[in-house]
């Protein structure tokens, strides 16, 4: 019997026996004996149901687990339909409609001011001759 069970027989073994008073020390001790047989066997059974019951407990955690796991491994797939679709269609689009002349940044004043003084025109120059 294992420490547990034994520590089990022997706290219910306190709160059984004080109520069966009035043995012969004879039949008392008989009675000992088949209690502490009984409350060995309902100490073995408790533990082998908290085990069980420990096993199920994770089960049901890998189950969700695996069920969290599989629709986060759905929604990715969705998500990449989704984005393939809409590069397919944007790859549709640009050859469909008519090039769009590509913005540029405009350059800041200041940048503009500093190139402005640095360009010298052709005629200037010609005129100057």
């Amino acid at each position: 019997m294992s420490e547990s069970d034994k520590v089990l027989v022997d706290i219910l073994a306190t709160v059984v026996l004080p109520k069966l008073k009035g043995l012969s020390e004879k039949n008392a001790k008989k009675m000992v004996q088949s209690s502490h047989k009984a409350l060995g066997e309902i100490s073995k059974k408790y533990h082998k149901l908290m085990d069980e019951q420990a096993k199920d407990l994770a089960k049901k955690k890998d189950k969700a687990a695996k069920a969290a796991k599989k629709l986060a491994i759905k929604e990715a797939k969705k998500k990449q339909k989704v984005a393939k679709k809409a590069s397919k269609q944007k790859q549709v689009s640009l050859l469909l409609d008519a090039p769009k002349p590509v913005a540029t940044a405009k350059p800041s004043p200041a940048v503009a001011k500093a190139k402005a003084p640095t360009k010298v025109s052709a005629r200037s120059s010609a005129n100057k001759k």
